[in-house]
C-alpha cells in the first residue's frame, strides 16, 4: 500500500532577484515542490493567468462529473 503525506507551507519571504519566485509579474503563479527526490533543488512550476484559469475550469468540470452532473 502506497501512502502519501502532504505538508503545505505558506509564508512571506524575501528572495534574491535571480530566484524564480522573484521573476513573477502581473497575475503569474508559481509553486515549488520540495520532495525526497527534489530536496536539494525543488521542482518549480510556473503558469500565467490563462493557464491557471484553464486548470481551475478543468477541475470544476471534473468535480461536477464526479458529483453526477450530466455531461
Amino acid at each position: 500500500m502506497l501512502e502519501w503525506w502532504i505538508i503545505s507551507r505558506k509564508r512571506l519571504r524575501r528572495y534574491k532577484k535571480d530566484h524564480p519566485f522573484a521573476q513573477l509579474s502581473g497575475s503569474d503563479n508559481i509553486i515549488a515542490f520540495t520532495t525526497t527526490r527534489y530536496k536539494e533543488q525543488p521542482l518549480v512550476g510556473r503558469a500565467g493567468a490563462q493557464v491557471t484559469d484553464g486548470g481551475i475550469f478543468s477541475d470544476i468540470l471534473r468535480l461536477a462529473s464526479y458529483l453526477g452532473a450530466p455531461s
